[in-house]
């Protein structure tokens, strides 16, 4: 049985973009709108396609550079508490003109579930991270793009008297 999920991506945009997207709790959560984590704390996230949010506890935040958060993805949003949660780390670095940003979900040999529905939860997040990331590029180059479209230089508009 595997206990984690560890994914890579590089993605072309600035650090501080990415790190405001990815220390959102439940940013990979479709329609998810919470403010970015500044420290410890448990959340309700809401999103779009539940009536119940999920449950989010932010475990740490090492500005720029860390984020972790626990959940109960297997458990429909249940506060997590031991046996129902995996932890879920982001890490972020420079590789070379890019942010390297790892993902790393672990706990899945803990959950409190028959194998088979622990094997279940472990391959959903597996592919769902894959999806999640790819979105994290996707959004954090577009509006990378749209910033550098936007700072160009403005001319001055004399004053009429």
């Amino acid at each position: 049985m595997e206990d984690r999920i560890e994914q890579r991506i590089t993605i072309r945009s600035s650090h501080d973009k990415i790190w405001q997207i990815v220390t959102r709790p439940g940013w990979w959560l479709p329609g998810s709108s919470a403010e970015p984590a500044r420290g410890p704390g448990r959340l309700a996230v809401e999103y779009s396609g539940d009536t119940r949010p999920y449950v989010i506890d932010v475990i740490r935040v090492e500005p720029q550079g860390y984020v972790s958060f626990r959940w109960a993805s297997a458990f429909g949003g249940d506060a997590p508490v031991p046996g129902n949660a995996t932890l879920v780390e982001f890490y972020l670095r420079p590789v070379g003109d890019e942010v390297g940003v790892t993902v790393v979900e672990s706990g899945f040999s803990s959950l409190d579930l028959p194998d088979a529905l622990r094997e279940d939860a472990w391959k959903g997040n597996l592919g769902g991270w894959q999806y999640e990331l790819a979105s994290l590029r996707t959004r954090a180059e577009q509006q990378h793009q749209h910033q550098h479209q936007h700072q160009q230089p403005q001319h001055q508009q004399p004053q009429g008297r």
